[in-house]
């Protein structure tokens, strides 16, 4: 019975590529579903024999291992998130704007209560 191996949604093509490829190389058998016309089925690659499932999910978390780390060794280390004066200092006049536009969603929130 088939098994899913991996899921297709919010992959970039280069990445299903890639997984394609390694899945031939090492000569497993697999079928692939599209999410269809209107998006609502499971766009997702599987494995068509039982045994094939485990040397399958071991080979694309392997590549997914290296994938994270190159990813992460492109990040720039951001450091420590800014604090809420901080971001006051840098940009008052968004800071002022969004506390203008808390306290009159929350306004109009509780409007219906005070005016009884």
């Amino acid at each position: 019975m088939a098994k899913i191996i991996f899921s297709l949604k919010y992959v970039q093509e280069d990445e299903a590529s890639d997984i394609r490829s390694l899945l031939m190389e090492n000569e497993i058998e697999f079928y692939e579903t599209t999410a269809g016309r209107w998006q609502i089925s499971l766009a997702a690659i599987w494995v068509r024999h039982n045994e094939d499932y485990e040397k399958a999910r071991a080979l694309i978390e392997a590549d997914q291992k290296v994938r994270r780390e190159a990813y992460q060794a492109n990040i720039p280390d951001i450091g420590v998130l800014p604090s809420l004066w901080r971001q006051c200092r840098h940009n008052p006049v968004e800071f002022l704007f969004t506390l203008v536009a808390i306290v009159f969603v929350l306004g109009l929130t509780l409007y219906p209560f005070w005016a009884v």
